[in-house]
């Protein structure tokens, strides 16, 4: 367009090399479709050239929305995020990814009390959130009270009527079951958090229950402990008092991960002396030594799907129904048949 790009072009420069009004290069970056596409194309072409940046504070402001969309979880500190749980990183990328194409950034929260909750989605003024497990029900009239579209993940409540996301958890636990009785292995125990909290861990329990009282067995040992690496480390310890063991499946792979860990530093071979099978299927699966035998729930497509279910919900479409993922085994190093 023969204009020297420059490094803090105005919208009025870029009016002026496309010969339009500046209110038109304001429609284009505020998104209202009041121009045509032709003219469009000639304005986003203008403004890759020229070097202009867009202020995001500003087009917010004008369309009185924040352009943001959080994230909160069932945690005590958003470091934990990150540090206790490679879960949550990696659906995190997958989710923001796909929701940062439609102009969104994303903030994270963590469990707070109900006063810093509202602070919170007040301060920021959220456009939408996603919620992961289990909240009291003053946040639930906080977030609808204030009309903020939000889904649910990884959420068991019949009466509450929301857009949500969660995996075959139940499924989940059969498939874990199966696997290790197909093995051979009579004495099976389960590591996981508190059922009476925890639905997800609940559902978990039930599958492989199911799988055992098939063929006549049940759990053989129920150790409750956190959802963390030293969870499952310090559950070793009482696994180690309990050599009729040869199985033992973890309501999470970095339970499993710290298990196998402790485990091996108390001289229990893995998967020889125990087998140990996770649920998750993290990146990790794959580097730790043995390469852990785990229950894959597709943490890309989840976090796509609630970015998807987000989007849809903040254009006021809510589907009540649960929008269930199935899960698959996947047969590593850490199991196999007991050695008698």
């Amino acid at each position: 367009m023969g204009k020297t790009k420059k490094s803090k072009a105005s919208i009025y420069d870029i009016a002026q090399a496309v010969g339009v009004s500046p209110a038109a290069v304001s429609y284009v970056i505020n998104g209202k479709d009041k121009v045509s596409e032709k003219t469009k194309a000639k304005i986003l072409s203008a403004m890759a050239e020229m070097g202009y940046v867009v202020n995001q504070t500003a087009v917010s402001l004008s369309r009185g929305k924040s352009s943001l969309v959080g994230v909160c979880f069932p945690l005590n500190s958003s470091s934990l995020v990150f540090s206790d749980n490679p879960f949550y990183s990696e659906f995190l990328a997958n989710f923001e990814k796909e929701i940062s194409k439609n102009g969104y950034d994303t903030i994270i929260g963590y469990l707070q009390t109900p006063q810093d909750f509202e602070r919170w989605i007040v301060s920021r003024g959220l456009d939408g959130l996603v919620l992961f497990g289990l909240y009291s029900p003053e946040i639930f009239k906080i977030i609808l009270a204030h009309k903020v579209p939000f889904i649910l993940t990884d959420f068991y409540d019949p009466e509450f009527k929301a857009s949500s996301i969660r995996i075959d958890d139940e499924k989940g636990g059969y498939l874990a079951g199966k696997h290790l009785i197909e093995l051979g292995h009579k004495n099976i125990a389960f590591i996981g958090g508190p059922v009476e909290a925890s639905k997800v861990d609940s559902k978990r329990l039930e599958g492989l229950n199911a799988a055992l009282k098939e063929v006549g067995l049940s759990c053989a040992l129920h150790l409750e402990a956190p959802t963390t690496f030293d969870g499952g480390y310090n559950a070793a310890t009482v696994l180690k008092e309990h050599p009729e063991i040869t199985a033992v499946f973890c309501g999470s792979d970095i339970v499993a991960i710290g298990l196998m860990r402790h485990a091996q530093e108390l001289q229990v071979s893995i998967p020889d002396d125990l087998s140990v099978i996770g649920f998750d299927d993290l990146q990790a699966c794959t580097y730790v030594y043995p390469a852990l035998t785990t229950i894959r729930q597709n943490i890309p497509l989840k976090g796509q799907l609630a970015a998807d279910n987000l989007l849809k919900a903040m254009k006021g479409e809510i589907n009540p129904d649960p929008q269930t993922l199935t899960p698959t085994l996947v047969v590593r190093n850490s199991t196999s048949k007991p050695r008698f």
